[in-house]
């Protein structure tokens, strides 16, 4: 049953091919109430074995992907992506390689090739290509040396830590520098034999949001990049390109704004969790090839899919509210925020619109650290109006009590972040010892602790998605 897998573009409610089946059981049910029985229901279904740890790209994701989507056309949401369709989406890529990578360095006096392993090595998500490319070298010894305005054609040579090297790139607003061909950083390694790199999984194709590839020089190397003598280099990876994809399943609830300030209904509350997690454990299967190697992940975040699944039933059952609901469901989180990284980047509705992005991550067990069963913390509580708000409307959201553990960096409100809108993660999570494990299955959560945790996060949302006030961030935030 995993082949009926192409995409969808719209759906009819209870169209989903696994839900007659008792290994994908899922909820049917549609009903303006948060319930255990219908959260266990969408847990089941989304961390059952058959779905296979659920790795971006893969079959499993896919099926989660039109059970999500179906489930979200049965409580009434309006298809929120491209040609009426659910599903946003997202291209990916594989690279493997053919030989070892090859680096030309041109400068003064300089034409030389070396090689991968050997002198220099490289990462980079999405972004290898697949013939040679050439890059225009300038070296940054200072932080007013960062250009003001980013170029794919350009590989910026940071002479200093790569930590120092992220903290001056950032605040010259080019984030990780993403938008830059290559980054090179100097690291104090030996030389070492020739070596061709392991070939990838899935992850993001070229210009949907990748990052610049990462070389890091051995031996000699860093010196001579540092003095200015390197001028050009192209890079050879020796690599092939094999396309793949993924989606985000994204959902829309139009708002009815007031007779008094219609302009309202534009506005929109975006609810996000995500729906991948990290599939079967190679590791563990080379250890015992009968051990269970499949990551469920029914906390991480099947648990924060099954809420927002039920706090978008609830929004869509009673009267329309104010703004607008957009509900998304990302892949690719455990990858790096390739998916709200992608919607972002590519906004299904206008990103200027969002008044706010709630995101839920992991509410299926209770936190002792904040009163155990029922009580939600917020990420990031002291950085927004956000969490004080919403406690003076008599909701009982906590803060983070662990902010050593940077949670607010951690999830899928980090890309609207960095675009500047308010966006933090409710949570129940307490540390156990489950996380990205096997052993993070659906009869290891809590639902009674879930209903009384998702009905705070549905008053949040509802508070939210009423009009009558708008977050926004403390002076000098986000800080990312």
């Amino acid at each position: 049953m995993l082949r009926l897998l192409c995409p969808l573009i719209v759906l009819a409610p209870g169209a989903f091919a696994f839900q007659d089946t008792e290994a994908f059981p899922g909820d049917l049910t549609v009903s303006a109430e948060v319930r255990a029985d219908e959260l266990r229901g969408h847990v089941q279904a989304l961390a059952s074995d058959a779905m296979q740890g659920r790795a971006m790209g893969s079959e499993g994701s896919r099926a989660t992907a039109l059970y999500l989507a179906d489930r979200l056309a049965a409580a009434g949401f309006e298809p929120g992506a491209s040609e009426g369709s659910f599903l946003q989406r997202i291209p990916l890529e594989r690279v493997t390689y053919s030989g070892v990578p090859e680096l030309r360095v041109q400068g003064k006096g300089l034409d030389e090739v070396i090689y991968n392993g050997e002198s220099f090595t490289f990462s980079s998500r999405g972004s290898v290509p697949g013939e040679p490319r050439t890059f225009t070298v300038q070296v940054v010894r200072e932080e007013s040396d960062v250009p003001a305005e980013a170029s794919a054609d350009l590989a910026l040579v940071m002479t200093t830590s790569a930590m120092k090297s992220r903290r001056w790139l950032s605040d010259a607003g080019h984030g990780r520098g993403e938008a830059f061909g290559m980054i090179v950083l100097p690291r104090k390694a030996k030389a070492r034999e020739r070596s061709k790199p392991q070939g990838s999984s899935l992850g993001p194709a070229s210009g949907s949001g990748s990052s610049a590839i990462q070389l890091s020089l051995r031996g000699e190397w860093s010196e001579r990049f540092a003095s200015g003598d390197v001028k050009e280099v192209t890079l050879d990876a020796k690599a092939a390109v094999e396309e793949g994809e993924d989606f985000n399943v994204v959902g829309f609830l139009p708002g009815a704004g007031t007779t008094a300030s219609p302009e309202l209904a534009d506005e929109i509350l975006v609810l996000s969790a995500h729906r991948d997690h990290i599939g079967v454990s190679s590791r563990i299967q080379r250890g015992d090839p009968e051990a269970d190697a499949i990551m469920n992940g029914a906390d991480d975040d099947a648990s924060g899919c099954a809420a927002v699944m039920e706090v978008a039933e609830a929004l869509a059952a009673g009267d329309r509210p104010v703004r607008s609901v957009l509900a998304i469901f990302d892949t690719g989180e455990e990858r790096g925020f390739v998916g709200s990284s992608y919607w972002v980047a590519h906004p299904t509705h206008p990103i200027d619109r969002v008044v706010c992005a709630l995101n839920f991550e992991m509410l299926g067990r209770p936190d002792p650290l904040v009163g155990g069963a029922g009580n939600v913390w917020l990420t990031g509580d002291d950085r927004s109006s956000l969490g004080p708000q919403l406690r003076k409307l008599g909701i009982a959201i906590k803060a983070d009590l662990r902010p050593a553990m940077s949670f607010f960096t951690r999830s899928d409100n980090v890309p609207f972040a960095r675009a500047g809108i308010v966006a933090q993660t409710l949570s129940t999570y307490g540390e156990h010892t489950d996380y990205h494990q096997p052993s993070d299955e659906w009869d290891t959560l809590d639902y009674e602790h879930m209903e009384t945790a998702v009905r705070v996060c549905l008053e949040a949302a509802k508070a939210l998605a009423a009009g009558t006030w708008r977050p926004a961030w403390n002076e000098g935030e986000p800080r990312l």
